[in-house]
């Protein structure tokens, strides 16, 4: 059976709150939450549902108009919301029903006038049955958590000795995980805003103090924080995601006043004491901003052997209206006094949405 949920409307709602809490290892990327606070919100939201011999697959995503340089081309587009997401699916599947469920995907997406479809896998081989162009997007630290004198000894030289800085320099931790007081989550938020405000990030990064409260409030067993102290000073702090065995470096900051006692190596060296002391498998810090940049080096510092291929998928559904689409945008470009885009160019996608 194959089935959609409109995540906007109740009844749609509560049955896909019902499926990812039977079917599923627990995961903070697939939560009603997350897709609001993080993602935009629900309108848009759909959930294509498969279900074969007690087996059940989903795929959550967003469906959004086309607009090209502003005008409605009454065409649509699909992508899987932003993060470690894709395909969810219980134990049981095996490659066959992947590869089914991909062609109902499929299917459904060209009888409902869908151009193209952007897929945002996770770093544990969810891509497998998937029936579009999987691409190597970027690198990314998938820390596994091993006894601790090897993962000590495994860090990078400059890792040992940040943290033993932050040790002479009196620094404490705690983490905070299920019911995390207000006051923590405020905590947290004065750290993350003051450091999105100086790091000149993009308004979508401003979330709100009533945005974590809910999305903690509302999901205890899938978030954590992890403050460091100078004394009573709270000046290092991480909002961490938990899914099944693995833990998430998510949202987080540092005052930078406080740089120079390294409490951020401290933080990731006490979260990764957490989690191998609570059992989990993983730590996953993620990638940069491009390629190996430093952000990426910082990440590797911590787990050298650890780095591993963040893949998206790429699916054109209607060949002949994504071409007209580039070209239409390609019009708007050039009356703009824009150079005109490569309609073969891998590099963006979908390549009609590169309007700027």
């Amino acid at each position: 059976m194959f089935d959609v949920l409109y995540l906007n409307k109740q009844q749609d709602l509560e049955t896909y709150k019902n499926i990812i809490s039977t079917s599923f290892s627990d995961s903070a990327y697939n939560t009603v939450e997350y897709f609001d606070v993080f993602c935009g919100g629900i309108d848009g939201l759909v959930c294509l549902v498969f279900k074969k011999d007690k087996k059940t697959i989903i795929l959550p995503g967003y469906i959004k108009n086309i607009n090209i340089h502003d005008e409605d081309t009454g065409f649509k587009d699909f992508s899987t919301p932003y993060g470690y997401t894709g395909s969810y699916y219980s134990t049981s599947v095996n490659v066959s029903d992947l590869e089914e469920f991909w062609n109902n995907v499929k299917n459904w997406l060209s009888d409902n006038n869908i151009v193209s479809a952007f897929v945002r896998f996770n770093l544990f081989y969810n891509y497998i049955g998937f029936n579009g162009q999987i691409h190597n997007t970027m690198l990314n630290i998938k820390g596994e958590i091993i006894d601790k004198e090897t993962q000590w000894n495994n860090f990078e030289h400059k890792v040992r000795k940040n943290v033993k800085k932050a040790i002479r320099e009196n620094l404490t931790s705690k983490i905070y995980y299920k019911n995390i007081d207000d006051d923590v989550i405020e905590s947290f938020h004065e750290v993350y805003i003051e450091t999105m405000k100086r790091t000149n990030a993009n308004d979508s990064f401003f979330y709100t103090l009533d945005q974590f409260k809910v999305f903690c409030s509302s999901n205890e067993n899938l978030c954590a924080i992890c403050n460091i102290y100078d004394g009573d000073v709270v000046v290092s702090s991480e909002l961490l995601l938990i899914s099944d065995n693995s833990v998430f470096s998510f949202l987080g900051g540092t005052l930078e006043a406080y740089f120079d006692k390294r409490p951020n190596d401290f933080l990731k060296f006490e979260v990764i004491n957490w989690a191998r002391e609570n059992g989990f498998d993983y730590y996953i810090l993620g990638g940069g901003y491009g390629y190996e940049d430093g952000i990426f080096k910082y990440k590797k510092s911590f787990f050298p052997d650890n780095v591993v291929t963040y893949k998206t998928g790429r699916l054109i559904i209607n060949h002949n209206v994504y071409t007209s689409l580039g070209q239409k945008n390609n019009q708007q470009r050039i009356k703009k006094g824009l150079s005109a885009v490569d309609l073969h160019d891998e590099s963006f996608f979908p390549i009609y949405n590169k309007q700027n």
